[in-house]
């Protein structure tokens, strides 16, 4: 069973660089000296796990001002201070692949071709998503779709700029035939990142195995996957 490190307190890279810590943990030392200058000095159970992934908890306040730790994520150099339970549950496991089949109720290596898929669906998407943010200042919106990457939309708020033939040719489908579904409010003009996702071989929300939700959100637990 592992044993995670104990508290330090002190600069973390000072600890672990005294403690005999592998050079991933050094690494891991850095990146939260960065990403919390001057702000703590107290971890405790750090631990690596497979993919250059680090976990452990940080002493930090919670908003009324109490002191409380808190956990944290690193994979590679890139911290992340406010980790979700599938973040957690999926890059703090001696199995990866396992902890994300239960969390999205899927069998990875027997879905992989169809997942794959909808994976580069999603990265051919972001592109132009993004530059139609940069020409007109937001994303599409949900009423606009995907559509509006195609030719401008008639509904909505109008895009201010609209390249010759658009950004894309035509939209992609999932590997069952169907649009995929487009969210992206608008709200206020504050920037609402837009969310894309599959709803699975029977075109529903929910389910699992194959007819499971496949959501843009998932991409970076997939390419971890991938990356082992």
């Amino acid at each position: 069973m592992r044993t995670p490190q104990k508290i330090f307190t002190g600069t973390l890279l000072t600890a672990l660089v005294l403690g005999g810590c592998a050079s991933q943990q050094q690494q891991t030392a850095e990146v939260l000296d960065e990403s919390l200058p001057g702000k703590s000095s107290t971890w405790k159970d750090i631990t690596s796990y497979p993919g250059n992934v680090t976990c452990g908890k940080f002493l930090g306040r919670e908003f009324g001002g109490m002191p409380a730790y808190k956990p944290f994520v690193v994979v590679d150099t890139e911290a992340n201070l406010r980790p979700s339970k599938l973040d957690l549950a999926v890059y703090c496991s001696d199995d990866p692949e396992l902890a994300l089949n239960e969390q999205l109720g899927i069998n990875y290596a027997e879905q992989k071709v169809a997942i794959d898929a909808i994976l580069e669906d999603f990265r051919s998407l972001a592109e132009p998503l993004l530059a139609y943010e940069k020409d007109n200042r937001y994303f599409p919106w949900t009423e606009q779709g995907l559509e509006a990457l195609v030719t401008p939309s008639p509904h909505g708020n109008p895009p201010v700029n609209f390249p010759e033939g658009g950004y894309i040719s035509a939209v992609p489908l999932d590997p069952w035939g169907r649009a995929y579904a487009y969210d992206c409010p608008p709200f206020a003009g504050i920037r609402v990142l837009y969310k894309i996702q599959s709803l699975g071989a029977d075109g529903q929300l929910g389910g699992s195995g194959p007819d499971a939700d496949i959501k843009h959100s998932y991409l970076p637990y997939f390419d971890h996957l991938n990356r082992l």
